[in-house]
């Protein structure tokens, strides 16, 4: 519920502040005086987009504040809007995002203008607009239908996927083949390249290599030979080794220089031996090599990446020879899922059908309280081809505003305070469905006047009983319900427009209603019909 709205800056607004009553709040103004811009500022502080160029000439920035309550929880709701293009919401001093202001004010308070007028003859609309009464009774079977429609559309993107990948992933079947048949029959090792460059090097310098190598050996081992002549002073120093430890340590020194080099000798001949290569040997390494090279440079890869791209395409392969599996597998779950959605789609309509018919019923009650005599009403249901996330149900409202009419699609309805009207009638019965404390009606008198008129501000009446309502009409026959009557008027200070509003008392309230009738608020005769016309709402009350 509202309680208070101070609103600083905002157009012709430069401050406002007023306190709403809980039942029947009434505005009234002449045309252009502001009502228009009072309504869009609470619609801003409530969560619409912000119009920058509502910030008063010559000031910087626009507050619109809304103080209220939710049970006994205080609401503070307030937007900023900047000359620089910003905005800031704030939701009990806390800056939040507006699409969460948006969700809260939505349980917080109900606006209706003529726009929602234009929505009820959308018969996209009217599905909606069914769900929404006795909402509790289908709003987990709906969020359930909801998460089937996406998980049955979530494998079907899948599958569509696949189809359209299929042809060409077949166009690419033969060029992966090709490139994994070439890395496969390369059979490459990590790390072969770097042993076959060594490999190379070895065989290409083994002549310069074999001269060294059996040089060496040939002065270790030729006569005399240095390990001969190192022989025979090894056996002279072991004839001595046992008279001093000198001696032994010198000899056994000497007996490991000896076999150390033995040693040596022995390889250098095995290396001799082994280092000769052949043409057809050399030319056998830098072939694998030269191989291995076209291929790093065909990938640019190392050859460590190539065995891993080597892997990937088996994987590329293996899912195009499944691919017939896969779409089989995608298929049967198709079906399984659209199944499941069809079941749940069902049981939607057949909650949906029989609040319908209750709805039906309510409103031709409503319809004829609002002054449609013998007007019939109905809910037309009919299963579509297709089921989205509220199921298969095609829904329309079908009316009849005179006896002898045919039921005609609502789209079809010429008078806009019929629809007035209608629109009322679903906000009185959906509105007593839900949570929301608060209903703010603009425009709510199009197209109406005379006695349809005090039939409307009697409906008000009546749904203020139970929840704050807040009214904005230049009819009088409307105003006169009012349990709290506001004045908007337009004044000039300094050569700039002011907006202000006034909270009117009994005389105020009459004088208001004088002026609305006749344009003359200190006539005796108007004056005495506001009289009458108040008694009168009394009365009926």
């Amino acid at each position: 519920m509202l309680d208070r709205i101070e609103i600083t800056n905002f157009a012709t607004i430069e401050h406002m502040a007023f306190d709403l009553g809980s039942s029947l709040n009434i505005i009234t103004g002449e045309t252009g005086s502001g009502k228009s811009v009072l309504v869009q500022a609470i619609s801003t502080a409530l969560g619409d987009r912000a119009d920058i160029s509502m910030i008063r000439n010559g000031t910087d920035k626009a507050l619109i504040q809304v103080v209220g309550h939710i049970g006994e929880e205080d609401v503070i709701i307030s937007r900023e809007l900047l000359r620089s293009g910003k905005s800031v919401a704030k939701l009990n001093g806390e800056i939040v995002s507006l699409a969460k202001l948006r969700e809260f004010c939505s349980e917080f308070v109900d606006i209706h203008g003529q726009y929602d007028n234009q929505q009820v003859l959308d018969p996209e609309n009217h599905i909606l607009i069914t769900d929404s009464y006795n909402h509790g009774s289908i709003e987990l079977e709906l969020a359930k239908l909801s998460d089937l429609y996406k998980r049955y559309h979530e494998v079907k993107r899948e599958y569509d996927q696949l189809l359209r990948s299929e042809s060409e992933s077949r166009r690419q079947q033969d060029f992966y083949q090709f490139e994994f048949d070439y890395i496969d029959n390369l059979d490459l090792q990590p790390g072969e390249d770097d042993e076959l460059r060594e490999q190379l090097d070895l065989m290409r310098n083994s002549e310069r290599i074999y001269e060294a190598v059996a040089g060496s050996y040939s002065k270790l081992t030729d006569d005399p030979s240095v390990l001969s002549v190192l022989g025979s002073c090894m056996n002279q120093l072991q004839g001595i080794a046992s008279y001093s430890e000198e001696l032994g340590e010198l000899s056994e020194s000497f007996s490991e220089l000896y076999y150390s080099l033995e040693d040596i000798s022995s390889n250098l001949r095995n290396t001799s031996e082994s280092i000769n290569f052949s043409e057809d040997e050399i030319d056998l390494v830098s072939s694998r090599l030269s191989a291995i090279e076209d291929a790093k440079r065909k990938y640019n890869m190392s050859i460590e990446e190539i065995i891993a791209y080597k892997e990937e395409l088996d994987g590329k392969l293996g899912i195009i020879h499944n691919l017939d599996d896969e779409k089989k597998r995608l298929t049967e779950l198709i079906d399984k899922r659209y199944s499941e959605l069809e079941a749940q789609a069902e049981v939607v309509s057949n909650i949906r059908k029989a609040n319908a018919a209750s709805l039906e019923r309510e409103m031709v009650k409503e319809l004829q309280d609002l002054a449609f005599a013998n007007s019939e009403f109905k809910i037309e249901i009919t299963r579509q081809d297709d089921i989205s996330d509220l199921g298969y149900d095609g829904v329309e409202f079908l009316i009849s505003t005179n006896p002898g009419e045919p039921l005609r699609p609502m789209a079809k309805i010429a008078s806009g305070g019929e629809i007035s009207r209608i629109m009322l009638a679903f906000k009185h019965i959906i509105g007593s469905s839900d949570s929301v404390e608060t209903m703010i009606f603009d425009e709510i008198d199009t197209g109406i006047s005379g006695k349809t008129a005090l039939v409307v501000g009697h409906k008000l009446s009546e749904i203020a009983n139970h929840r704050q309502i807040l009214c904005i009409t230049h009819l009088p026959q409307i105003a006169a319900s009012g349990d709290d009557n506001f004045s908007i008027d337009k004044e000039i200070s300094e050569g700039k427009s002011h907006t202000v509003i006034t909270h009117l008392d009994e005389a105020g309230k009459l004088e208001m209603l004088a002026r609305l009738i006749s344009g003359a608020p200190n006539s005796s005769n108007a004056l005495e019909a506001a009289r009458e016309l108040v008694a009168s709402v009394k009365n009926k009350a």
